[in-house]
């Protein structure tokens, strides 16, 4: 799903997550966002991409939290580019 509730309001937005966990239950989902709160939320691995590279990979919490790339860490906090 490529920015699945970018444009949505909190509502939708909340309906579309749910339906998205709900999904999960069966089928692997893959979701691309700049959404770091949405991104957050999810406890699968995540993979941070730059330039079709593969920069990171790994488990969500860590990578929340203390990245291994200094890429990585801008591009959540907002400081990439």
């Amino acid at each position: 799903m490529d920015e699945p509730a970018s444009a949505l309001d909190p509502i939708s937005t909340a309906k579309i997550e749910e339906l998205i966990f709900d999904l999960k239950k069966s089928y692997t989902i893959v979701i691309v966002t700049h959404n770091m709160q949405q991104a957050s939320q999810g406890k699968r691995p995540h993979c941070v991409f730059l330039s079709r590279e593969i920069v990171e990979y790994g488990k969500t919490r860590k990578m929340f939290t203390t990245p291994d790339k200094k890429q990585t860490e801008e591009y959540i906090t907002g400081r990439f580019g």
